[in-house]
């Protein structure tokens, strides 16, 4: 005899509530796999379409704004190398003798010693602008004043050929 055949005499030999209990078993299975394999990952993969829907849209708020930014530096006219110097040495010469600027090679550092922020502020600006940011700055601020005083370096990083 093969097992369905054995299936199917066993299935006659069982009572009608037995049948039952067994039919009702049979779809819990059936309905706990179905739910396992199709219901229970799809339900998964919707709860987390929306973190990951904000998380890729600050991504590309994000890329929107490098973009923007990347633009607004193409559009930039490029330092020539020449008036880049000249610009920082009358900017050097405009906070008189509490800085001096010193070129080596395609580096300008300046040297600050009791600039007021203001002033510091003031002269910062216009170079940024132009292009010309500087590389690395130290600087500490005068504790004996009562007015925010600097002194330290500013280190500018310029143009090839600059000199």
């Amino acid at each position: 005899m093969t097992w369905q055949k054995t299936l199917q005499v066993r299935w006659a030999a069982l009572a009608a509530r037995e049948r039952r209990g067994l039919a009702v078993a049979a779809l819990v299975v059936v309905l706990a796999v179905f739910w396992g394999i199709l219901v229970a990952p799809t339900l998964r993969t919707l709860k987390s379409v929306e973190p990951q829907r904000a998380a890729l849209a600050a991504e590309l708020e994000r890329m929107q704004a490098l973009q923007v930014r990347a633009t607004q530096l193409q559009a930039k006219p490029a330092l020539i190398p020449k008036d880049s110097l000249k610009t920082l040495q009358s900017a050097a010469n405009a906070l008189g003798k509490n800085a001096t600027l010193q070129v080596l090679g395609e580096q300008a550092t300046l040297s600050l010693k009791q600039v007021s922020a203001q002033d510091l502020a003031q002269w910062l600006a216009p170079q940024s602008a132009s292009g010309l940011s500087p590389v690395e700055a130290h600087l500490q601020r005068d504790a004996g004043s009562a007015l925010p005083l600097w002194t330290g370096t500013l280190v500018f990083q310029l143009p090839p050929a600059a000199r």
